[in-house]
């Protein structure tokens, strides 16, 4: 077994999702706007034709909404930890025990994110043992590794600008070769979405035909 994908998502509640995003759209409209990056991002996922792709998803009762979003061609595994980095390093380890190969990791909040960047993660991950996606607000969007590699994930300021630096700080101490992938971006602020809405307007217009359709009709553009 080689190629594995997981896919990190929190289920749609108003309140609880994209809650930057208010006062500018209502917490229900926020969270029918995660709610359509979710389904994209696996409409993206299911390209891939990886060996396994999993939903990690919390909190660990939601899993009948997942299946409804997302349906019968994935998998289902509820987040277990007390902050990200325990969930990520304890999703590695479900897929290494599993004696998966090459897995990596992306999240919800960037359903533009091109294809053929989780397809190099995999590709780099033959050669290397680490590859990051860095997001321009100082996060990472996607994190692949052909081993388990625990201290990547300890003591890092999760949710800040700070944890793409201490990611990288973290692999240079542990002497891991990497590969590091193009910047994307993530859609959390008001500001993100405006940039969205203009992105996928330019893509629409330049006839690009790997748009994120249910993030497309929800913004009607």
């Amino acid at each position: 077994m080689s190629t594995y994908l997981i896919i990190f998502a929190k289920s749609p509640i108003p309140g609880k999702v994209k809650t930057r995003l208010t006062p500018h759209i209502t917490p229900t409209k926020a969270a029918e706007l995660y709610e359509a990056f979710i389904a994209d991002t696996i409409s993206t996922a299911l390209k891939l034709k990886c060996e396994r792709i999993t939903v990690a998803y919390s909190p660990d009762y939601a899993e009948t909404t997942f299946q409804r979003l997302c349906g019968q061609s994935v998998d289902y595994l509820p987040q277990k930890g007390h902050n990200l980095g325990e969930r990520m390093k304890n999703a590695f380890k479900h897929s290494f025990d599993k004696g998966f190969k090459r897995t990596v990791i992306i999240g919800t909040d960037s359903p533009t994110l091109p294809l053929s960047y989780i397809r190099e993660a995999f590709d780099v991950l033959t050669e290397v043992p680490v590859t990051i996606g860095p997001t321009f607000d100082g996060g990472y969007y996607l994190i692949g590794l052909s081993a388990q590699e625990d201290a990547l994930f300890d003591n890092i300021e999760w949710s800040t600008s700070n944890v793409f630096g201490q990611t990288l700080a973290r692999i240079k101490t542990a002497s891991k070769q990497l590969s590091i992938l193009p910047p994307w971006y993530d859609v959390d602020t008001p500001d993100g979405l405006e940039f969205l809405r203009s992105h996928l307007l330019s893509m629409k217009m330049s006839g690009n035909e790997d748009l994120p359709e249910k993030t497309l009709r929800f913004l009607k553009i």
